[in-house]
């Protein structure tokens, strides 16, 4: 849900704003980064840690992983199309 709903409130800002949404045409991991947080809360949870600490982990992670990618410019390769 987390993963679903960070990259929806940019595309839905975008479409207001009249303008093609930034998560499909820049090919930055928007959703890979919050989906690999959202897997940490997921290990947390299974390792039994507090709810808290899980949580923790997940946003420090998405958040990290996120400033590495504008950092060091990663992209996602772009839609093959024909």
């Amino acid at each position: 849900m987390g993963m679903i709903t960070a990259v929806f409130g940019g595309v839905l800002r975008d479409i207001v704003c009249n303008e093609i949404p930034q998560a499909f045409r820049d090919h930055r991991p928007y959703a890979v980064c919050s989906f690999i947080g959202g897997w940490a809360v997921i290990a947390a949870d299974h390792w039994q840690l507090p709810g808290w600490s899980g949580l923790a982990a997940g946003a420090l992670l998405a958040t990290i992983l996120r400033a590495l990618a504008l950092v060091f410019d990663w992209r996602l390769p772009p839609w093959r199309t024909g």
